[in-house]
């Protein structure tokens, strides 16, 4: 070998060596990065006839706005009180509120920056869509920024609900929209629906959100806590033997990417009908012991209610009715409040002489049968046969009537 190409080896040898070594990682990386199954969500505004449940944020109201160049309109009442709903992860993330309201006049407006630019002047439509008896409600769109990209407005569904006789200090809102689209899983596409649990508009923050998908591919989003299309945000799930897990989440939700995991995903305990619940033994809030395998030929409604939660409100009366009813027969109910205060809890089941026995140990969310029954969302109720059978659940109104005559006479269980 002549010195020329000697001294050209040791020249480029070394830079060709190293080429090879880069083009060698470029490859492996590529090669085993796992394949991402993108999706593309839009907002909805029907969440909950998905999930059929809600988180509420209490907003608390005060003297004056924290938006202090806010533009405001002429009130009907003097002393308005003002609020704000943090939303979004853009520039501006606060939407002012102003409660225009006549105290035990009956009478209240509720004004709503709803495209988030510091002026209630020009949002129009100031009154509550109902006005029930003891609360008022409203739903509408309201301007979320987002920064994931250019910075841009996003119309984010939100219902807002305001009570006559307490929470005199606050206006209630909760997220009534979602975001749902689609995603291709090996050779099947799969309908997704993804929610924002805490209502601040961040839909990457996995331990506040959801999702589901229409794995049996009937075309229906089941978001019941329970089914086993629902899931929090770091959960795997099974499609054909295979596990997938979502890898990220654009903040306002309109991007999702699914990967394959490594995790085998076990079946979720089974809280459907024709099941048995988890067994307890605990002392309700009067120190009475109640033991579920002593109810055995009883018809026996499980029910995770707290007094703030609206909905069951709506179904307090419907459930004294049936109580006072079918009791005597052998029907019970077995109240498992959330409520913190248990104090509270105790005035709220005399005003409204609630006779059942209620187990609440202030923990709220954190009670343990909370866990055990995978309850994430209230109101809740199973309703158990003579033998103790899971046999309906999330019964409500002339339902819940007819399933409890239904099971009541059904034969009892001998000894």
């Amino acid at each position: 070998m002549t010195k020329i190409n000697k001294d050209i080896l040791k020249k480029y040898l070394p830079l060709t060596a190293v080429s090879i070594a880069v083009l060698t990682l470029i490859l492996w990386f590529a090669l085993s990065k796992p394949k991402e199954y993108k999706a593309q969500l839009a907002m909805e505004s029907d969440a909950m006839s998905i999930v059929n449940y809600y988180n509420p944020k209490r907003i608390r109201l005060q003297e004056h706005p924290l938006e202090s160049n806010i533009k405001l309109p002429e009130f009907t009442f003097p002393h308005p009180k003002f609020g704000a709903l943090v939303i979004g992860n853009g520039t501006d993330s606060l939407i002012t509120i102003a409660l225009d309201e006549a105290p035990g006049k009956g009478e209240s407006f509720l004004f709503i920056d709803r495209n988030n630019n510091e002026d209630l002047t020009d949002d129009e439509d100031y009154d509550w869509d109902d006005d029930k008896s003891n609360y008022w409600t409203k739903e509408t769109l309201v301007d979320v920024n987002y920064k994931d990209g250019p910075e841009r407005a996003v119309p984010y569904p939100v219902t807002f609900y305001r009570y006559k006789d307490r929470l005199h200090d606050s206006i209630v809102a909760f997220r009534s929209g979602y975001r749902k689209g689609f995603v291709t899983l090996g050779d099947s596409t799969y309908k997704v629906g993804l929610f924002d649990d805490d209502l601040n508009g961040l839909f990457d923050e996995w331990e506040s959100g959801a999702f589901v998908i229409d794995i049996n591919r009937d075309g229906t989003l089941d978001g019941d806590t329970n089914s086993p299309e629902y899931f929090d945000l770091r959960a795997s799930f099974s499609i054909n033997n295979l596990s997938y897990k979502i890898k990220s989440i654009s903040p306002s939700g309109d991007q999702v990417v699914f990967v394959k995991s490594d995790t085998i995903t076990l079946s979720k305990a089974i809280l459907q009908p024709g099941f048995r619940p988890p067994s307890f033994q605990t002392s309700d809030i009067n120190g009475r012991m109640i033991d579920l395998a002593n109810l055995r030929n009883k018809v026996v409604l499980i029910d995770f209610w707290a007094t703030w939660c609206k909905p069951w409100e709506n179904e307090m009366n419907n459930l004294k009715i049936n109580y006072n009813k079918y009791q005597a027969r052998g029907f019970e109910i077995i109240g498992m409040s959330l409520d913190y205060d248990v104090d509270y809890l105790r005035e709220f089941l005399a005003k409204h002489e609630i006779l059942w026995p209620q187990i609440s140990d202030s923990q709220g969310w954190d009670m343990a049968l909370v866990t055990d029954y995978q309850i994430s969302a209230l109101p809740k109720n199973f309703l158990l046969d003579r033998e103790g059978v899971i046999r309906y659940k999330d019964l409500r109104g002339e339902n819940l009537q007819a399933k409890i005559y239904e099971l009541l006479n059904e034969p009892e269980i001998s000894n």
